[in-house]
């Protein structure tokens, strides 16, 4: 394993421990020396600015070329699959987005209502709007599959936020499924079959994760 390689790996499990204990802060769990659990309640507004603290309303750039604040336009109140690519990929991101595609399918009455499919790239100075929109079209991506891109400080910002280590050839191939508003987040291998991914984000936006 490259040097590279590990550091994506442990960006992965950094981000993930990062979205659990937000999960806890916005939900008012703490824990106590000697193991105890204490809960206490917390407001919705609390949870909503603890969880746009952490993403943050950095712009970014969808295929349509509309300029949106990551957490306020297009994490908020909505499941979302995220996933990272780039255009000109030619192993890992066609099998990834051929997964999503049939993923869309079997989610199709939700898909652009409650749950989004989130494709950000790691190329974004060649990986323009007017490209995105091109390329998702290889993939009949519907309403709720959104393509980002932007400047490139901006989108090293959020890939960060994400666990995503921002190098193209490094990219994070892992789907993260999560809710903002249940703060309720997974991290789940894209080459699972889509039966297995769809049922998961299903958990996480129907509320019965374990």
């Amino acid at each position: 394993m490259t040097a590279l390689q590990t550091m994506v790996r442990l960006a992965a499990a950094s981000v993930c421990a990062a979205l659990i204990s937000l999960g806890a802060q916005a939900h008012g769990v703490s824990h106590e020396p000697g193991g105890k659990v204490e809960t206490k309640k917390v407001s919705a507004s609390d949870t909503d600015a603890k969880a746009r603290d952490y993403f943050t309303d950095t712009l970014l750039t969808s295929h349509a070329g509309e300029k949106l604040k990551f957490y306020s336009d297009v994490l908020e109140g909505r499941t979302v699959v995220i996933s990272f690519m780039f255009t000109t990929c030619e192993d890992a991101c066609p099998l990834i987005n051929a997964t999503l595609q049939r993923i869309q399918e079997r989610l199709k009455d939700r898909m652009g209502k409650d749950i989004f499919i989130i494709s950000i790239t790691v190329d974004p100075k060649v990986d323009t709007a007017p490209v995105l929109a091109s390329y998702r079209k290889q993939f009949k991506a519907g309403p709720g599959w959104l393509f980002f891109t932007g400047p490139e400080k901006n989108v090293e910002t959020v890939s960060t936020k994400m666990g995503q280590v921002f190098e193209k050839e490094a990219h994070l191939t892992a789907l993260l499924v999560g809710n903002t508003k249940t703060a309720r987040w997974r991290k789940i291998p894209a080459n699972l079959s889509d039966a297995i991914i769809v049922t998961q984000i299903q958990d996480i936006a129907d509320g019965t994760y374990d």
